[in-house]
Formats: C-alpha cells, structure tokens, sequence
C-alpha cells in the first residue's frame, strides 16, 4: 500500500486524493506476504517444496493419519513429515487393505482420512474403494504420478490417463498441475469428499512437481466447508406428518443416513409418538445400526412381503437407500427423508421426496405431529400400535432364543451360540466390526445402537474389508473394546497381511474368524436356483477346504497370539482370553470352527487337480 501512495505522489496527485484511491482499490491489491498482523490467522504463505506443501496443507486440514504403502515418488511428500512428530504413518502392506482401515477409520470418527500409496499399486485399492463409494464415506485417496516431462511415454510405472481409473467410483478425480497449486486442488478435493452426499475423491501429484520449489497459500480447511445441515422445505414437512396421522398401518424404515446425522435418538422419539414398527434392510445397503435392535419396536429385517405389520399402507424412509423399488409394494404411499438428491425418489414411486438433515427433519415432523393433533390423541394411536408390535417382537425373539437353544451345543459352533456367547461377553460399549455373510444371524442375538454396542459393516460387499477396517475403528476409538468377525473367505481376500499392522501399531482388537472352510452363503444361493451343481451334489466353486488352513498359527507368523476354538464348550473360556489380551494392549485371533448349513453343506467334495501329475518323469 505504501509502495502506492508513494507512486501515486509522484505522479502529482495531492496525499489526500492518492489516499482515497489506494483505499478504494485495496481489495484488489495482493495480500501482504509478511506474515504479520494484516495477514489472516486462517491464511499463511509458505515457500518449500510440493511434498512440504502439500503436508502443510494436510495440517491445515486437521490430518493426524496419513494411511500410506510407500512410493519413491512421493519421497519429498515423506521427506517433509520428518519433522512433523504429530502427523502419524500408517502403514499397510497392500493397497486394498489400506482402503479398508480408512474407511473403518473414517465410519467411526466422522472424519475424512487421507491415504497416498504408489501409482502402480493403486488398482489393488480398486475393491475397497468401491466399498468407500457405496456407503458414501468421504475418502481423498492419492497417488505419486509420473513426471510430467515423460508423460504420455509408456515409461516406468507410466499408464496413460490413471486418473480416469477411479471415474466411475470418485466423487471427483484431478492430476496437480503445479507445485503452488497443490495446497489448493487438496483442499477442493477434501470440499469434495466430505460435502454429503458424500464419497472417495482421488488424487495425482506428479513426482517432479512434489519436488519442486513452490510458494502459495496454506489454508485451513474450515474456510471451504460446507454444511448439509439443511432444514427440510416445511409444506413437505407438514404433507408427510398428515399422511403418517392418517396412516392406519405406517411402517419406519431406517438408514445410515440417521447415524451420519446423528439422528438416532429423534428417531427413535418419531417411532415411539406414533409407535411405529422399524425396519431395516437386511441385504447390502447399511453398514450401521441406526436404531436400537433390541427396541420393542424394532422388526429386524425388511422382508419384500411383511410378515408384521401385514398391511402397510404408509412407508417412511428415514435416510436409507431403498434400493429395491419393488420393496414399496402397489398401494403403500412412500414418504422419503435423505441426504442425496440423487438417490431419493431414484427407484420407487415417492409421494413425498424431502431433501434435508436427517435430524433436523425428524425434529421438524415430531413437531408438526405434535401441532396436528393432542397429545391423547397420539398416546392413543402409539399406545395401540405398540402394544401389538411388542407383542410380535416378543414372541420373535423368544422364537430365536429357541432356535439358539436348540443349536447351543452343535459342533462345530453354530451362529447362534458365536451370537449369544458374544452378547454375554462382550462391554456395552464395544465396536462389533462385522464381515461375516453367513453370520448375520449371528447379529439377531446381539444388541446395538442406542446406549449398545456400535456396528460397522459394508454395503459394497467387496470382500476384504473388514479385518483392516476393525484396524480403522480402534485407530478412532483407542479406548473402546474392538471386536472383528470375519468369514474365513473374507479374512483370506484382506490377506492376511493386516495382521502386520496390527502388530507393528499394537491394536488391541480381538479377531474372531468364523472358520467354516466355505464361501456358506454363497454356495446357498447358487444352489437354491437349481443348476448341474445342486443336481449332482458337486460344489464347483466355493469349499475352502483341502488345505485346512490353521488361522492361529498363520497369525503368529506375524507376531499376532491366538487360537483354535474347535468345540463350542471352549468358547466363551477364548473370548475372556482374548479380552484380557486385548485390555493389555495386545491384538488376538480366535480361530472359530463354524458350522457350515444350507444345501450340500455336508459335502466336501471339490475339483480336484494336481499340477505335480502333469509332470513328465524323466528315467
């Protein structure tokens, strides 16, 4: 400024005339680069390199993880954390595993995590980042890129537009063009990821620009937020309370959404004022529990023909993807609560679409309600309506506990003993992170949400993900007991190399594999459609058997206690084991021997093969 009015003088125009015009002109003129008092405390210029920028940045962007599998490329990226003692490295030893615990780590902080890994080794992060993009979890996701000297040359560990690999599941995707643009594109693509409806974004810093000598702007990223806590257009709001005081049989339907929003004790207000039976999916499409399971209102699992209530006439959706249209059967009116325009209204017929946070428009219809009719009159509907559904939800659950009764001493251990052992043993506030397809009956004798325990799973159903994501949720939770189950098939597409990082950070998170040497479910329902294999009892595809693979001695390999529990008399002895294990700070495998069922689950016949046969034996 005074660069100008020293100018302006010069050219004869009086002090007070120059200073007039240098006022006028001063939000035009560039910020002072000092670093003093007229700078803003959200605002700092910086000199170093890409890498050191791009960590400075991240800082700015509340980072303390950077989940990571080392590339050469990104060497001054690493190069500048040196010095940065409260920026911690997570490390894990393939791509795809390290996906999965930033998502877990993401699901159970509400954060946006930040993962860089190698260009070449970016393709394994594929299944797991498609995981990210199903549940909408926000996720900036990053890779060295080859230098923009050689670019286009098919050179070492070049591939022709990477970036465009992730398109189809990325929010957004972008190369850095320029070492001083790196701050800016990390900021967007954090704006991006975490901006609900929410998702991946990846990222691509070419080598020779992390390198180079740049100044530009570190922000902090609060100055690019944006919040999605909208309130609900209110003629909406009021529409859907009348249809739902009107209804004769309405029907709750719950969604991760709630959980995103913290939502679940309005929720649970709303069902309790018009005593409303919930339901949820029971198929891929959440990966919370956003109501309490063991809530005398709660039915379990959406089936497409309801056994209770049996005629619905009105369906409220509260921030679940509704997937399936022809779940709405012809006839019911479908009222519908989410976060992503998108979706809503996207399959199904919708009587009344609302764009709006999950909290603020539960709030505003328990108002409304409220405002429509007296209190008498409400008690009278929720009284009547509860009172049946308790009674269904009763008679259901002394129904399983039968169920699990009868199977309580099956050997191998069955779901419903693994279930209801887990239940006793397990703290209420525990984190229960869950990969097992055949062992979700395991979850109806086990009680989350409310003031339970917490549930994560994954909607993708990429395998995988949930051995290095129970990793994520302790690394958010430090002080919450962490439990991962995994089906034997699952636990073998992670790895085993998460084992490694349980062990090199010390997460104390028991793992239980549910050993039943068979992709279970999956033979079910490739059987149950009829076909050669079903006919001739040859299960093709999916037993696991032959070799038996002894999972506790596999862990210990990598420095990870553990053991076999062959006999359900032995479980309940191994989870108290495992969680004193794990309250001293260690991690430990409970090697689980599940009982296989459904059609031809006796059977262990497979292809057989031998290669060693092929061999020509020379005299």
């Amino acid at each position: 400024m005074k660069h100008l009015l020293s100018g302006l003088g010069t050219l004869g125009i009086t002090a007070a005339a120059a200073n007039s015009m240098a006022q006028s002109l001063a939000p035009f003129l560039p910020a002072a680069e000092d670093g003093g008092a007229s700078a803003s405390s959200a605002s700092r210029s910086m000199q170093g390199t890409g890498g050191a920028l791009l960590v400075a940045q991240l800082k700015a962007s509340g980072i303390e993880h950077i989940f990571f599998n080392p590339s050469s490329g990104a060497a001054p990226f690493f190069d500048a954390l040196v010095d940065e003692p409260k920026m911690h490295l997570i490390k894990a030893l393939q791509e795809g595993a390290l996906v999965a615990m930033a998502d877990g780590y993401a699901k159970a902080s509400g954060k946006t995590p930040f993962v860089i890994c190698a260009r070449p080794g970016f393709p394994n992060s594929m299944t797991q980042l498609y995981n990210v993009w199903k549940d909408e979890i926000p996720m900036v996701v990053a890779v060295d890129y080859v230098n923009r000297a050689t670019l286009g040359e098919d050179g070492f560990e070049d591939a022709d537009h990477l970036e465009n690999i992730a398109h189809p599941i990325t929010k957004w995707n972008w190369v850095a063009q320029s070492a001083d643009k790196i701050p800016e594109v990390t900021r967007r693509a954090f704006k991006f990821a975490s901006t609900m409806p929410s998702g991946p974004v990846f990222l691509a810093y070419p080598e020779d620009i992390l390198d180079e000598e740049a100044q530009a702007s570190v922000i902090d990223q609060a100055k690019f937020e944006v919040s999605m806590k909208v309130r609900p257009d209110p003629d909406l709001v009021e529409k859907a309370a009348r249809m739902l005081l009107e209804a004769q049989s309405p029907l709750l339907y719950v969604g991760d959404e709630i959980v995103r929003c913290g939502a679940q004790k309005q929720v649970a207000e709303l069902a309790e004022l018009l005593g409303m039976p919930v339901t949820r999916d029971g198929g891929t499409i959440g990966w919370s529990k956003a109501f309490p399971t063991q809530h005398p209102l709660y039915l379990g699992t959406n089936l497409r023909e309801m056994r209770y209530p049996a005629h619905v006439d009105v369906t409220l959706n509260l921030g679940g993807r509704l997937a399936y249209g022809e779940r709405i059967q012809p006839g019911i009116k479908l009222i519908q609560v989410r976060m992503d325009p998108t979706n809503l209204a996207r399959t199904a017929p919708t009587d009344v679409a609302i764009f709006g946070d999950l909290k603020f428009t539960t709030a505003d219809l328990i108002a409304a309600l409220r405002s429509m009719a007296t209190a008498d009159r409400l008690r009278q509907i929720s009284q009547e309506r509860a009172a049946k559904t308790h009674e269904y939800t009763t008679t259901m659950r002394k129904f399983r506990e039968s169920i699990g009764r009868e199977t309580w001493n099956h050997s191998p251990v069955s779901f419903e003993r693994l279930g209801m052992e887990l239940e006793t043993a397990l703290d209420k506030d525990a984190c229960v992170v869950a990969e097992s397809d055949s062992g979700r009956k395991m979850e109806d004798f086990m009680s989350f949400g409310g003031s339970d325990k917490q549930y994560f799973t994954t909607t993708g159903a990429a395998l995988g993900w949930g051995l290095p994501a129970a990793f994520g949720v302790k690394l958010a939770h430090p002080d919450l007991p962490v439990v991962s189950v995994v089906g034997d098939g699952a636990f073998l597409f992670a790895g085993p190399q998460p084992l490694w990082s349980y062990a090199r950070y010390k997460a104390p998170v028991t793992i239980i594999v549910c050993n039943n040497r068979s992709y279970n479910n999956e033979r079910n329902r490739i059987w149950n459609i009829g076909g050669r294999q079903f006919q001739t009892g040859r299960d093709m595809t999916c037993y696991l058997g032959d070799p038996d693979i002894d999972y506790a001695k596999l862990a210990s390999g990598f420095g990870v206690e553990g053991e076999i529990v062959a006999e359900p008399s032995q479980l309940q002895a191994a989870l108290q084991r495992a969680k004193r294990a794990t309250a001293d700070g260690r991690p430990y495998l409970l090697d689980v021997h599940i009982e296989r069922n459904g059609i031809g689950a006796t059977s262990t016949w497979h292809p057989s093969y031998s290669i060693a046969e092929l061999r020509q034996r020379k005299v």
